[in-house]
């Protein structure tokens, strides 16, 4: 790890301790609700208004959550060098945010998007939520 090129692979159990639920354990919402894929999403405006009515109530939680001591450790690391990358398959913008802001930062890869940014569809236009 000294020499660098570390890449870290993180997934739902870096931001438990951030009070955001992971998707499969005992709290997880898998067994309750099928994941809306990009197909759905694009194919049909009902679609869309149930996932924005559904994402609307999930997202204050999301937005109240903070960095945790693994997020931290893992920005420390990308601030000292050692990172090639993050990927992640959290989709709550907590590596980001606990980058110092004096330290510029590791790319991040989020396999299934983010909660923070949004996109519209019809322009490609991308903003903060």
């Amino acid at each position: 790890m000294a020499a660098g090129g570390v890449l870290v692979l993180s997934g739902a159990g870096l931001s438990t301790e951030s009070g955001i639920p992971d998707y499969r354990g005992p709290s997880g919402l898998a067994r309750r609700a099928t994941p809306m894929t990009y197909q759905a999403f694009t194919g049909s405006a009902d679609a869309r208004r149930r996932y924005w009515a559904r994402s609307y109530l999930g997202w204050r939680h999301i937005a109240r959550a903070r960095p945790n001591d693994g997020h931290r450790a893992v920005a420390e690391l990308g601030r000292r060098g050692l990172l090639t990358g993050i990927i992640t398959q959290n989709v709550d913008g907590l590596h980001q945010a606990a980058r110092p802001v004096n330290g510029g930062g590791t790319a991040v890869t989020e396999l299934h998007g983010s909660l923070h940014r949004v996109i519209c569809l019809a322009c490609g236009q991308r903003t903060d939520r």
